[in-house]
């Protein structure tokens, strides 16, 4: 009997910009553990906000998509960017390719999103190493990150709280969420599911002004994409505070407070450590004052 394989981790960038040396550092650790493969960009000096150019990036990407030896994809960091490439992905031929993970968070919930919705292929919104986030606190986000790389199916929990209703009777759903200010770009396009009857939504977000958050708040309401939506479970709105006028729990607060159905907080998971992997695509359950997921393994 063979032994089995290490999972293949193809590293990319499709986002921002980071720094080579910290990733390699982090390439160094997970190389203990898997089989990685990373193709650094170069530059684009004509738009700095980018890992590498346009054409660079979507070429990464697609081939990472397609590659049929690559079990997971994980993204470096995110930033800006990944919605350009959206329409350029050869969504034709991905029909027919072996699905895999897709792992970050912040921008790259665009691709989350497009993946999902397009090609029903399940992701994680996790750590990514090429952030100073990555076991910058805790480890245990990352350890339990890897274990999922590894395949475990073993349940994963985080605690929350109940913002606006008594704590119900278990709400069992299907998972979808990321940052909230790319998501919102995304409704209204094809990228974003045609309906989120039935699901758990989980969301967070940096740097944005309280009274921001609260216009993609309403966006969401207004546009009946919260139509069917079980929960709402809101991490953390770090740097969206503002100075003796409203604190990152008010806000969370008055989200709740503008919401009919249950809304949820926990500080474990957003531009944070740590940020324990949620999935987007799975069964998800709140009980018992806590969200809890399973990798199935047949998702990875």
């Amino acid at each position: 009997m063979q032994p089995r394989r290490s999972p293949h981790i193809r590293i990319i960038s499709p986002s921002g910009r980071f720094d080579p040396n910290l990733l390699l550092t982090r390439l160094a650790e997970l190389e203990k553990e898997f089989h990685v493969s990373y193709h650094k960009l170069d530059v684009d000096p004509s738009w700095p906000f980018t890992a590498g150019s346009f054409s660079a990036r979507l070429t990464q990407l697609s081939e990472a998509l397609l590659a049929p030896d690559v079990d997971i994809i994980l993204s470096a960091r995110g930033g800006y960017g990944a919605s350009d490439l959206l329409p350029h992905l050869p969504w034709n031929e991905l029909k027919h390719a072996r699905p895999k993970m897709l792992i970050g968070f912040s921008d790259i919930s665009a691709l989350h999103s497009a993946l999902y919705t397009k090609l029903d292929w399940p992701c994680l919104h996790g750590p990514m190493p090429g952030t100073e986030l990555w076991q910058k606190n805790d480890p245990r986000d990352v350890e339990c990150l890897i274990e999922l790389m590894k395949g475990s199916t073993k349940s994963v929990e985080i605690p929350v709280e109940a913002l606006n209703q008594p704590l119900p009777l278990p709400i069992e759903g299907w998972s979808y969420g990321g940052c909230l200010a790319v998501l919102t770009n995304l409704i209204g396009t094809t990228y974003f599911p045609k309906t989120l009857w039935g699901s758990i939504l989980f969301l967070e977000d940096i740097g944005e002004h309280p009274a921001r958050i609260i216009r993609f708040i309403n966006q969401w309401s207004q546009s009946q994409a919260l139509l069917g939506v079980k929960a709402i479970v809101l991490g953390r709105f770090a740097g969206c505070e503002i100075k003796d006028m409203m604190d990152e729990d008010g806000l969370r607060a008055e989200i709740s407070r503008r919401l009919s159905l249950p809304v949820f907080a926990t500080n474990h998971f957003g531009h944070c450590a740590p940020n324990w992997p949620l999935p987007i695509g799975l069964p998800i359950q709140i009980k018992d004052g806590s969200l809890r997921w399973n990798l199935p393994p047949s998702a990875r």
